[in-house]
């Protein structure tokens, strides 16, 4: 059979200046939420208070810095109209498996003589959730197979698809050796049960760093229960006063302050 290995564009034509508006805003919440928490550190005086502070805030750096790098990719400006003007037909069926670097996806069936195609009708797009694959002009249809959000995040330049006579097989590189349990990432159980609880985290910038802090105050010891509730206190803005009260459950922070 005969066989191509086609490199991966370095500007994805797919989603770009959504994934950019989105990484940008993650970025700047993820500062703000940084900033809370350095807040609270400078006020420890405990070093386990301090290590798990610590902790939280080094793992908001690791998640800005990867919605930074994201976010300053370029915005392809050319062929996005052509491809996306196009109507589609859904590739259903596709099969993987995955080895500890590397996530490998099957089209075997459906796509008879692929590989006679010219290489510029077989687009290959990228981003650290998703990739999508669009096969033009075989037969007289079009051709797509779409995957977003994958389970976990992959290393776009290090991705690539090979082409045969009648098959396309896709190469996704891990970002990381963990295992996959699905390709697609399956629901949280600890997201929001319904789409008010979604729009208000949305709306609200800081929910992050509340549901950080609940859970902190619950699995806390006495000191940072002390500590947390103390800010309260001290907050001068009686919406976030209200805010912080419902999600730790402080009806009475004084008191709850004087029983620890």
């Amino acid at each position: 059979e005969a066989s191509a290995i086609k490199p991966v564009s370095t500007q994805s034509t797919w989603g770009y200046k959504e994934e950019k508006k989105a990484m940008e805003s993650a970025a700047k919440e993820l500062e703000l939420d940084i900033e809370e928490l350095k807040s609270l550190l400078a006020k420890a005086t405990r070093d386990k208070i301090k290590v798990k502070l610590n902790g939280a805030i080094q793992e908001l750096e690791s998640q800005r810095k990867i919605a930074e790098a994201s976010a300053i990719k370029p915005v392809p400006t050319t062929g996005v109209k052509d491809h996306e003007a196009l109507i589609w037909k859904e590739i259903a069926n596709f099969s993987w498996d995955q080895e500890s670097t590397f996530v490998k996806v099957y089209i075997t069936s459906g796509i008879d003589g692929v590989g006679s195609l010219p290489m510029e009708n077989i687009i290959a797009d990228f981003n650290v959730k998703g990739f999508d694959i669009k096969i033009k002009g075989l037969k007289g249809v079009n051709y797509r197979l779409k995957v977003f959000p994958l389970n976990k995040e992959i290393k776009t330049a290090a991705c690539k698809y090979s082409v045969k006579t009648n098959s396309i097989s896709i190469t996704l590189a891990k970002n990381g050796t963990d295992h996959w349990d699905d390709l697609k990432e399956k629901a949280s159980p600890f997201k929001s049960l319904d789409k008010k609880k979604d729009k208000d985290k949305e709306a609200d910038p800081q929910a992050s760093l509340l549901n950080m802090m609940k859970d902190m105050y619950e699995n806390g010891d006495d000191e940072m229960k002390k500590m947390i509730a103390q800010s309260w206190t001290k907050a001068h803005d009686e919406k976030e006063k209200k805010k912080i009260q419902n999600m730790l459950n402080i009806h009475n922070p004084i008191t709850q302050i004087l029983s620890i």
